[in-house]
């Protein structure tokens, strides 16, 4: 939404309904409060008593018109739910993105359905106007009913001038960007830029509230639209989940887990962000609020190996050429992260009109690691490759030669110190997954030679390849710490080497990782949580909590040692700390059960996905060995 201005706003008497509000015990919900709506091009974050907190425009990378996660204050949120507080339940219907909140107050049932329409374009792609849609239904006695919406632009900096057309819908202008909203709740201006209204209804009686991105041919909205949104939605979630059928246990938060990362994968280019929030903190109060709009190499290899288990194999097509597109931007290098779009540099701007979630400063939107070096991207991209040519993918002779170019500079570069895939600042090290990722990237580019999809000779990688893992072995294990390090030459513990086994450099009975394993789980964990590394290695202030994906490569890395109920187990405790929508957050407190980071989290649904079928595979292939 570009070209904004502020204007005069509309200012009247403020209105009953806002007094009317259930107040809130907490100005900020527990992250774990908030569930996902979206349409694959932006999502909405619903707390759990009824308002949307956080919404982009007009795509995931957009301008937040709802920002109240992050200013209990200014940040503006769309409100819909009973003006009493009540107990609530919330569940999504079926495998679906449409979410269902049922209030149990003391005037009656009120059940809310919030769902964003997936609109189809002529050709069956996604597209159309952006819009929320909110059904509400009175199951019991008499229930009133409070509407509030109050959108801001440029992240709480700007409030819309309101006007009302003569069929009764209110267009909210920024300048020369705006948004429509309709409802058959009788509304009136009750503060500068906010509408308000409220009602009561009965046993039976139903009302709708529809936002929509403001393009003057927007969609018309009669009697029969709601109904006919969410049917059509409903349809949309079917047919994509058709072929997706995960068997064992952890079925239901494999779907889950499978609809989150289909709606966190951008229809407009197949790029899959980190999540879709920016700010929401790892430490409360401290400085880690980051940006997470993003699509992470590191991430790819999950990623694509999740929609391929999955039986999902557009989202892996899509996925796979939007990472072969964006790497283009940067070859024969590969830049740390990706913007969803075009942009390759997204830049930073601290935000001032916000004062973070439970004051948790500063904001800032963008993120400046894209200059540090990680060589893990390699090996995460070749993999993509070898997966997907091994799901029956060919390669362009141009994405040949690209390859080509990654395995060569994997080479050449794997000697270099880096900043690792956990970006840490300072002085570059030589991390031990780092080096084990260009093992990785020409493990892979040796699979593609022998499967025929490139043309190169092996000869000129074997003896590197070699190198890499005896190097790995060798320099990265400390007897004194009794496991492999993060970094060679140092002493400090990191989480991701438990995914050598599941790169293949090291085997998971190899002495050396069976004893990397229990020192990590002695040092790093608390119950099934997992650090990513010990504190104080990063020299940020404060304390992160522990990190979802760590204790899914845990749960990975027993399975692959045999130890498959110690597996299942470690899956449940992680499950158990998922909210009750069977979203994930990026980490987690295991003292208080707080999420902490964005949410949801791609990597942790990622993380799950990978855990859980490779749990189902040994299953199937070997005896419980406990």
């Amino acid at each position: 939404m570009e070209g904004r201005i502020t204007r005069p706003l509309l200012h009247t008497p403020a209105d009953t309904a806002l007094a009317d509000l259930p107040q809130r015990k907490n100005a900020y919900p527990p992250i774990r409060d908030f569930a996902l709506i979206g349409d694959t091009l932006t999502a909405a974050i619903v707390a759990r008593d009824g308002a949307i907190e956080f919404l982009c425009l007009p795509d995931f990378d957009g301008d937040a018109v709802f920002t109240g996660m992050l200013d209990a204050r200014r940040g503006g949120r769309f409100f819909v739910g009973p003006t009493v507080q009540g107990e609530i339940t919330r569940d999504y219907i079926g495998d679906s993105a449409v979410l269902r909140t049922t209030h149990h107050t003391p005037q009656g049932v009120l059940q809310v359905t919030d769902l964003m329409p997936m609109g189809e374009r002529a050709d069956g792609s996604i597209g159309g106007d952006r819009q929320v849609l909110r059904i509400v239904e009175a199951l019991e006695g008499a229930p009133e009913l409070a509407v509030l919406i109050n959108p801001m632009l440029d992240w709480g900096a700007t409030l819309p001038d309101l006007r009302q057309d003569e069929d009764g819908s209110w267009r909210m202008e920024f300048g020369h960007d705006g948004l429509r909203f309709v409802s058959d709740v009788d509304l009136s201006p009750v503060t500068p830029g906010a509408l308000g209204g409220s009602c009561t209804l009965q046993a039976g009686e139903t009302r709708f509230a529809l936002l929509t991105s403001a393009s003057p041919d927007a969609r018309p909205v009669d009697a029969g639209t709601p109904r006919r949104e969410l049917d059509r939605t409903l349809a949309y979630w079917k047919k994509i989940n058709t072929g997706c059928k995960p068997e064992g246990p952890f079925r239901k938060a494999i779907m889950r887990s499978a609809v989150t990362l289909h709606l966190l994968h951008y229809n407009n280019s197949g790029a899959l962000l980190a999540a879709p929030t920016a700010g929401l903190p790892e430490t409360i109060g401290g400085v880690r609020n980051y940006d997470y709009r993003f699509c992470w190499i590191r991430d790819a290899t999950f990623v694509l190996h999740a929609f391929f288990a999955l039986n999902l194999p557009d989202c892996a097509q899509n996925f796979f050429r939007w990472l072969m597109q964006a790497a283009r931007q940067s070859a024969p290098r590969l830049g740390v992260f990706y913007s969803i779009g075009k942009e390759h540099d997204p830049g930073t701007r601290t935000l001032t009109a916000l004062e973070g979630y439970r004051g948790s400063a500063p904001l800032i939107i963008g993120n400046d690691a894209q200059g540090q070096l990680q060589l893990d991207g390699y090996g995460a991209v070749l993999d993509c490759a070898r997966m997907y040519v091994r799901h029956g993918g060919t390669l362009s002779e141009e994405e040949q030669t690209r390859l080509q170019g990654y395995a060569q500079a994997a080479m050449l570069d794997w000697t270099l110190p880096d900043s690792g895939l956990w970006e840490i600042p300072g002085a570059r090290q030589h991390h031990t997954y780092s080096k084990a990722m260009c093992w990785q990237a020409l493990d892979a580019w040796l699979d593609l030679i022998a499967l025929g999809a490139v043309q190169d000779d092996p000869e000129d990688y074997l003896s590197e390849h070699a190198r890499i893992r005896d190097y790995v072995l060798s320099r990265a294990w400390s007897e004194e710490v009794g496991a492999f390090t993060g970094a060679i030459g140092r002493d400090w513990l990191d989480a991701s080497v438990l995914l050598l086994p599941r790169i293949g450099i090291v085997a998971p009975d190899d002495p050396k990782m069976v004893a990397t394993y229990e020192t990590l789980k002695r040092e790093l964990s608390e119950g099934p949580h997992f650090r990513r590394y010990q504190e104080g290695v990063d020299g940020i202030a404060g304390n992160e909590g522990h990190f979802m994906a760590c204790g899914f490569w845990a749960a990975d890395y027993l399975t692959r040692a045999g130890r498959i109920t110690e597996a299942e187990a470690q899956i449940s405790g992680l499950l158990a700390t998922a909210n009750d929508l069977g979203l994930m957050p990026e980490e987690i407190d295991p003292a208080s059960g707080d999420h902490l980071g964005n949410f949801p989290q791609a990597f942790s649904h990622a993380g799950l996905i990978a855990a859980a079928v490779a749990l189902e595979e040994a299953r199937g292939t070997r005896a419980d060995c406990d």
